[in-house]
């Protein structure tokens, strides 16, 4: 359809945009001028730039989407010199002077932000341009809208069909001639929103970073169709006044949002920013996210998230993780326990997906979730919630079949926020039948909180408080990282592993066991708290009552009647017929050997009980 050209031939195509098209976004001019120096950075990937290379096969799917979509124009507008005004022409014509059979044109939403990328910034690098660029400008984005037009709907129904549909709006806008462009806007829209945003006001993939790209797409349009004076369609003002106090309930009090489900870093000015141009006209924050099935219990000045929901269905589960019922929580500006995050570099990609990655229980030997080779949810355990708010104390309870593939039966977590905040008390459990497998519980804590062992008590150090961490089971601390700054930091987390307990003896043993505490009770001790003070006793120290008595014991029983007197009981002769020396009797038995001790291997408790308590409260 592209190919055939413009309704209306060339000469229908204006000499240059006939509504302008605004950019509300501030761009970041250190990236501006790398560009201008010839390389391009985004994500934590830099590449060089060649002429006329638009891809490569080290180049990340995110960055060769961002680099196709032209969305660094205004980061080279934010730079303003002339040097960037030439930059982004030179590229922009090398574009549009490919062959359009040579043009990756196959996504539409990286198409679209093209479109939306070069009318927004077409005063920064094509007003004062000649006739023949303008004019061959236009003609391309004319062709390219059209790609859009023959390609939507697609199978993908996530944030980025709202930001094809905001580069077909921007093309109408611009073009009102083209009148095709708005006619398709129109007919798409309604229905792409009731799919993708939930009566809640979530997004239907259940991630806050999604959240914020759908509301800035729709934030966009609002500012096109204003600007155009177009009636707004009914369902996209309804989706900004529900998505908005959703976007702001995500928040911690640093203005961060809460990392679940492939959320990355984001400024807290821009996400500001963002909800101010959705939702100009007050401060509304979501009592509770039903639909969404996310936790957030408020007391003083305490913040604790918990992620209560299954992973999202089919086509919209490419940012899904596996932290199900997993929880973060802040006081006042200061993070104290998070998740690691997200990253589009392959490296980092499926380790921050699992859930090691995240603060909640995880056994080694069973993922919550399973993958398939192209990314997306395999499996889809069921996850049950429940939030009870009693005046300022919260109560949240979360349980999941996540484990039972494990033979760990359903997993419990449940969560009270008490005191005005000042208490956080948890416990994860598994009700397996039988031992419970191996697993730990994992608290990752911000970059910013400091960590002292204190007996058997952790104390966290944040810029403002200080706090205590608790449990009966065994806590380290280990190595982890946070990428929900500007780059990868390391950090801290607690590990807690449940203590071992002793099943009860069928028979009681008749040496008394030593009091020496078990090896690996005893390593790591100052990196353990909340130990319990009867230490299980190990039964490798037990004698079996079958057993022989130890060489050197004294035996509670008279020799046997062929003893010889004065002769050593012990010696070998004591125990031989006189007449056969070296054989015994056919009538005597072999005696019967020496077994080893019987070491019955310790079990697991199945559940861990901890605590977060503020000391300076």
């Amino acid at each position: 359809m592209a190919l055939l050209g413009p309704l209306g031939g060339v000469r229908s195509i204006p000499a240059m945009p006939e509504q302008t098209v605004r950019d509300p976004w501030p761009g970041n001019a250190t990236v501006g001028e790398l560009l201008v120096q010839g390389s391009a950075s985004h994500a934590g990937v830099t590449r060089i730039l060649t002429y006329a290379r638009w891809t490569g096969a080290d180049w990340p799917d995110q960055f060769r989407d961002w680099f196709q979509s032209f969305e660094w124009l205004r980061d080279l507008r934010e730079l303003g010199s002339e040097s960037a005004r030439a930059k982004a022409r030179a590229m922009v014509a090398t574009w549009i002077g490919q062959p359009m059979s040579d043009t990756p044109l196959q996504d539409p939403s990286v198409t679209g932000a093209r479109i939306a990328a070069w009318l927004s910034q077409y005063d920064f690098f094509a007003a004062s341009a000649d006739d023949s660029f303008r004019r061959s400008l236009m003609t391309r984005i004319v062709l390219e809208s059209r790609t859009i037009m023959a390609l939507l709907p697609t199978d993908r129904h996530d944030w980025t069909a709202l930001r094809a549909l905001k580069g077909l709006l921007a093309a109408a806008i611009a073009l009102p001639g083209q009148s095709g462009f708005l006619a398709r806007y129109m007919k798409l829209i309604d229905a792409e929103l009731e799919c993708q945003v939930l009566p809640d006001g979530c997004h239907a993939s259940r991630s806050p970073e999604a959240q914020l790209l759908v509301l800035r797409e729709l934030a966009d349009m609002r500012l096109l169709l204003q600007t155009a004076k177009v009636p707004m369609p009914t369902t996209l003002a309804a989706a900004l006044d529900r998505m908005a106090p959703v976007l702001r309930a995500f928040r911690h009090g640093d203005g961060r949002l809460a990392l679940f489900n492939g959320t990355g870093p984001h400024r807290p000015e821009m996400v500001d920013l963002i909800i101010a141009r959705a939702l100009p006209r007050g401060h509304v924050l979501a009592r509770g996210m039903p639909d969404g099935r996310f936790m957030r219990a408020a007391s003083g000045n305490t913040v604790l998230f918990a992620d209560g929901g299954p992973p999202p269905p089919p086509g919209f589960d490419a940012l899904t993780h596996a932290g199900l019922m997993s929880m973060e929580l802040s006081s006042g500006r200061c993070q104290i326990v998070v998740n690691c995050g997200a990253s589009g570099l392959p490296a980092w990609r499926n380790a921050l997906r699992d859930a090691p990655a995240h603060s909640v229980l995880s056994l080694p030997s069973c993922p919550p979730v399973l993958w398939r080779s192209d990314g997306h949810v395999e499996t889809r355990p069921a996850v049950k919630s429940d939030h009870t708010v009693l005046g300022t104390d919260h109560l949240i309870e979360l349980s999941s079949d996540c484990y039972r593939p494990a033979g760990a039966g359903t997993y419990h977590r449940r969560l009270y926020l008490a005191q005005e905040g000042t208490d956080l008390r948890g416990e994860d459990r598994l009700d397996s039948v039988g031992p419970a497998p191996e697993f730990v519980v994992r608290f990752h804590l911000h970059p910013d909180v400091k960590v002292e062992l204190e007996d058997t008590d952790i104390l966290l150090h944040t810029q403002e408080e200080m706090w205590c961490f608790r449990s009966d089971g065994y806590s380290s601390i280990e190595e982890s990282v946070y990428f929900g700054g500007p780059k990868p930091t390391p950090t801290l987390q607690i590990v807690v592993r449940p203590a071992e307990i002793l099943p009860e003896s069928e028979e009681p043993a008749v040496e008394p066991v030593s009091d020496e505490q078990p090896a690996d009770f005893a390593e790591g001790d100052e990196a353990r708290s909340g130990e319990p003070h009867d230490m299980p006793e190990d039964p490798a120290d037990a004698q079996h009552p079958d057993e022989e008595p130890h060489a050197g014991e004294q035996d509670e029983h008279p020799q046997q009647e062929t003893t010889e007197p004065g002769q050593d009981p012990s010696s070998p002769a004591a125990n031989e017929p006189a007449d056969e020396p070296d054989a015994l009797s056919p009538e005597e038995e072999s005696p019967a050997p020496v077994t080893p001790p019987v070491v019955t291997p310790p079990v697991l408790a199945s559940s861990i009980r901890w605590a977060f308590t503020r000391l300076d409260g």
